[in-house]
């Protein structure tokens, strides 16, 4: 079974999925994708709502990936 994608914004998210960000103080929202996960995650893109001005992934070891989108 597949866990869920959770989001939070920013500020809220766990402190070691924070600590990946490299977008210095611009940060909005930010998503936990599980692994196996596979589909696109077509409102986390550059260019929308969680990413106005970018959106960065970050692959974990166990497989999932950290999504963070900033506003510049």
């Amino acid at each position: 079974m597949v866990q869920a994608i959770r989001v939070w914004r920013f500020e809220d998210a766990p402190i070691n999925y924070r600590t990946l960000s490299e977008h210095g103080g611009d940060e909005d929202w930010l998503a936990h994708v599980p692994k196996g996960v596979e589909d696109e995650i077509w409102w986390a893109q550059e260019g929308s709502s969680f990413g106005c001005h970018s959106v960065t992934r970050h692959d974990l070891e166990d497989g999932s990936y950290v999504l963070i989108g900033a506003h510049s």
